[in-house]
């Protein structure tokens, strides 16, 4: 088979940036340095190797200003075979449903239409992790992802999808649209002296679409404003002898309150805000007139019980109700975390979800639909965001209502909190559940379910699911220990006591995770999961604010580093300039003292 693959490849700023928005409401990225986004190395490089080793073709298309033509220069470089470039002013703004379709029309302009389009699963700007699924939606095409690996077979693809707990086999009819892992391949990283001119790559406008809105105004998801993220630590920083910091640094954590024990809303109940009454318990003549829906996908029970407090929160406030759509793999335990109603579906392929949602929804027309920021409900909604022309705002951290509209906030650039709008219909959200607090319950009472029927999708085969490392123990962990480069895996064992004596999980930030030195589920960060625990370890890490992000809602930060320089010491409550090695031992000494006595 000789394969026509496309690689969709994005120019991200290098390292941080800072957040702040232009005079038209668009994040400023002027004078940052740039280079391809490290999931699209990914892509690329197994685009130019499936079309070499097929004997087929590759091409690499980028959307974005006129010097980002050099992460095409990079691709071509690399071995793949054409580049075309999409850039033009009016698509300044655009959401990640806008891009869908531009790019989605610019394949269209392809001589010959591809059988694979490569995406990389996230970016290191913005983690939509939407664009690939609803790519796929706009061209009719099956979807899956994040793979770490990736075979033609027979017509079909082979492939091994990644989750946070562990792998599955999946076979997937061509063509297709698949997001690339990050740890699938070595980056595709060429010289910038042996990048061929910008003469070489095909340049394309809007001229050249189909008649749309582009750019913000056909935009249903904007950013609003970005607020600086709340200062809310004051660094204490010890220095000297390795004993006497560890004495100060848990003295200190001691007059925090860090060892005193947590405060729960009773049996399986969180420290959170107890659940106001649901709609069938309102006062009479209170009308329930905004529906919200809450995607109870196949992800961990503490994070779908928190989406349903914050779903059960909004339709309080607009005097509404909560609807769950239940998945087959779905928590059932949901009237006592905020559902006044339930709809069980009765298969779980995400494309086949959208299509009966969207058929459901069209009789109701519900305020929100939310769903959690993993693969699963990552998928169907992106869907759903394309047939509803809705949009999606992703990766939200929190949740509001501002002028009768749905309003969040998620990770930016610089330490910033962008908060996004809506002003599509129905609003849809995902949420990274780790960041929300768990509600208190409230008493149960029976629920009637609906049963909405769920086409299979023959163009999906899943045959092995093997479960691996328990990341979703992380986000409800009451103490994170976050490891850096700063320690080799070799020494993780030295940090076992530590963890044992707390009851801590392990992190890790992505460089950590792209060497495989933890698995993938314990990545923290804008690309990774978010947490919140009462105490967050931070050991060996430089603190940079795309993994402190992960953790920003985390009680008490524990900075240990070498450099009195790092990034972390300004984002940390307790500092200990120190080699983890050397204090560790007298840390041990005096937290067992304090958890034992």
């Amino acid at each position: 088979m000789n394969l026509v693959v496309t690689a969709l490849v994005k120019q991200v700023p290098k390292g941080d940036h800072s957040g702040r928005l232009d005079a038209d409401g668009r994040l400023e990225r002027a004078g940052s340095v740039a280079e391809m986004n490290p999931w699209c190395r990914r892509a690329v490089a197994q685009a130019a190797r499936l079309a070499r080793e097929t004997g087929g073709r590759s091409t690499a298309i980028t959307m974005g200003p006129p010097a980002a033509v050099d992460v095409l220069r990079e691709a071509l470089a690399w071995g793949v075979d054409d580049a075309v470039q999409l850039s033009d002013p009016a698509l300044a703004g655009s959401d990640c449903l806008v891009t869908a379709r531009a790019l989605a029309a610019t394949i269209g302009l392809l001589d010959d239409p591809p059988d694979l389009i490569l995406v990389g699963n996230s970016s290191v700007d913005g983690s939509t992790g939407a664009v690939g699924a609803m790519l796929a939606e706009l061209l009719g095409l099956p979807f899956t992802g994040p793979v770490l690996a990736l075979e033609p077979v027979d017509g079909r693809l082979r492939t091994t999808v990644q989750y946070d707990t562990g792998t599955e086999s999946v076979t997937i009819d061509l063509p297709a649209v698949v997001a690339v892992a990050e740890r699938s391949c070595d980056p595709a990283k060429a010289p910038a002296d042996t990048w061929p001119a910008p003469e070489t790559v095909r340049q394309v406008t809007t001229a050249d679409l189909p008649a749309h809105t582009w750019g913000l105004p056909g935009s249903p998801t904007k950013v609003a404003k970005v607020h600086p993220a709340p200062l809310t630590r004051n660094p204490v920083i010890f220095r000297g002898q390795p004993q006497i910091q560890a004495d100060r640094a848990i003295a200190e954590l001691i007059t925090r309150g860090c060892f005193e024990a947590p405060v729960t809303g009773g049996e399986n109940g969180g420290a959170g805000p107890a659940l106001r009454p649901s709609s069938n318990e309102r006062p009479a003549g209170q009308r329930a007139d905004a529906e919200v829906v809450a995607l109870v996908g196949p992800g961990p029970v503490e994070g779908i019980r928190a989406l349903l407090g914050a779903a059960a929160a909004l339709a309080a406030d607009l005097g509404g109700s909560v609807t769950a759509i239940r998945s087959v793999s779905g928590d059932q335990d949901l009237a006592r975390w905020g559902a006044d109603s339930v709809v069980a579906l009765d298969g779980d392929e995400p494309r086949s979800v959208a299509r009966a949602l969207a058929e459901w929804m069209g009789e109701r027309q519900p305020w929100a639909v939310l769903g959690a920021a993993l693969p699963w409900d990552r998928e169907v909604l992106a869907r759903l965001a394309v047939t509803s022309h809705a949009g999606l705002m992703s990766d939200l951290v929190s949740l509001s209502t501002k002028d009768g509209r749905l309003s969040g906030l998620k990770p930016s650039g610089g330490g910033t909190l962008a908060e996004i709008v809506s002003h599509g219909t129905p609003q849809i959200a995902t949420l990274r559940t780790g960041l929300l607090p768990l509600p208190t319950p409230r008493a149960d009472r029976p629920l009637t379910e609906h049963i909405l029927h769920v086409e299979p999708d023959a163009a999906i085969t899943r045959t092995e699911r093997r479960t691996g490392d328990d990341g979703d123990a992380l986000d409800r962990a009451e103490v994170v220990i976050g490891v850096g480069r700063g320690v080799p895996p070799d020494k993780y064992g030295e940090l076992e006591p530590v963890r044992a004596l707390l009851n801590a999980e392990f992190a890790a930030t992505r460089k950590v995770t792209d060497q495989g030195w933890l698995p993938h589920g314990r990545q923290i960060g804008i690309t990774g999961r978010s947490v919140a625990p009462r105490v967050y370890l931070a050991v060996g890490l430089s603190g940079n604010l795309n993994h402190l992000a992960g953790a920003s809602r985390a009680g008490t930060v524990v900075a240990i580093n070498t450099d009195p320089a790092a990034e972390i010491f300004a984002h940390c409550d307790v500092g200990l300039v120190a080699d983890w090695q050397e204090v560790m031992p007298y840390l041990v000494d005096g937290l067992r003292s304090r958890v034992n006595g």
